[in-house]
């Protein structure tokens, strides 16, 4: 199924690639420019995967096509077309790339400017053409790129995915405290991948809508991914347990509670008041009286300062939120 997915977005990219590619260079060829097909192979270099870099990148590349014809005409005027004078053009400008970090645009650049070598010419007729070369090219390759889809429809459903493995995690951990049953979670592997998708599919739909915040997504999944840090630890925590003290039961209950409440909306406010109350009474129980009896309280109350931890996560995160988020996000 993933191979299909592949192949299918690979073939709307090619034909993509080739529809404006195609289209640059009939542009060119329409309007009479010399070395119409350079507009086809510069739409194929600014093709992005995210509308945020296509422009980016379209943006930047105008002055620094400017800096390279600058260079270009010193050092051909004071060498000639010669290939010497060629080596130094590319001296100078491969380190200016390099410098303000644009190494993707040495090779466009140099293209375009080996067109006044060719044409032993750095006359203004010239200049405008290959100016045009690259609008046209960056022109379509940013036309292109606004018809890439946000993702949002994506990424809610990783939240979904991410919010129950969570979920399944802390009935695991419950079930593990009173019967000792489980020592590891596996699950735990596919919640890692699930968080590290997710994060990668928030980041391109910020970077493709580019007229909505959607920080929120990023801010969300982060949250999520530090919740499962804890949950690691809480397993560490878990391995050390070796019997049931008369704690554990009400912790097990308590993340059973958090389990079957557990949500994107929730702010976590009820349970951190549950988990004072558990608190109070696990400071007014009798002292251990055995050193089993004593590693095991100490184990517990490591794993509970833990999920106390990954509830102060959310509501953390749930008190940064804009009254606007929060309307829009939690249809408060």
């Amino acid at each position: 199924m993933r191979l299909k997915t592949l192949l299918k977005s690979a073939g709307i990219k090619a034909v993509k690639a080739a529809a404006g590619a195609c289209a640059a260079i009939a542009l060119a060829l329409a309007l009479g420019l010399q070395y119409p097909t350079a507009a086809g192979i510069i739409t194929l270099l600014s093709l992005q995967e995210t509308k945020r870099e296509t422009l980016i990148t379209a943006g930047r590349r105008i002055p620094i096509f400017l800096a390279a014809t600058a260079i270009a005409f010193f050092s051909f005027q004071l060498l000639g077309y010669t290939v010497a004078a060629l080596g130094v053009y590319l001296l100078v400008f491969v380190t200016l790339c390099h410098t303000v970090s644009a190494a993707a645009d040495i090779a466009m650049c140099s293209v375009l400017v080996t067109h006044y070598w060719v044409e032993r010419s750095t006359a203004p007729g010239l200049i405008v053409n290959e100016l045009l070369l690259l609008v046209i090219g960056a022109g379509i390759g940013i036309l292109l790129n606004l018809f890439l889809p946000v993702g949002l429809h994506a990424i809610r459903k990783a939240q979904g995915e991410i919010d129950s493995a969570i979920c399944r995690a802390l009935d695991q951990i419950a079930d593990s405290i009173q019967g000792h049953t489980v020592t590891h979670l596996p699950q735990f592997l596919e919640l890692e991948r699930l968080l590290e998708q997710a994060r990668a599919q928030a980041n391109r739909a910020a970077d493709n809508a580019l007229t909505l915040d959607l920080n929120y997504y990023r801010e969300y999944i982060d949250m999520r991914m530090n919740q499962f840090l804890v949950l690691q630890r809480i397993q560490i925590g878990l391995l050390r347990l070796g019997g049931a003290p008369s704690q554990a039961e009400p912790i097990a209950v308590f993340l059973h509670r958090i389990s079957s409440t557990f949500g994107e909306s929730n702010n976590a406010a009820a349970l951190l008041d549950d988990a004072n109350r558990i608190r109070a009474e696990f400071r007014a129980s009798e002292l251990p009286r055995t050193r089993e009896e004593f590693e095991d309280r100490a184990a517990l109350l490591h794993i509970f300062n833990e999920l106390e931890h990954f509830l102060l996560l959310k509501s953390t995160f749930a008190q940064s939120l804009t009254p606007e988020q929060r309307a829009r996000y939690w249809n408060e």
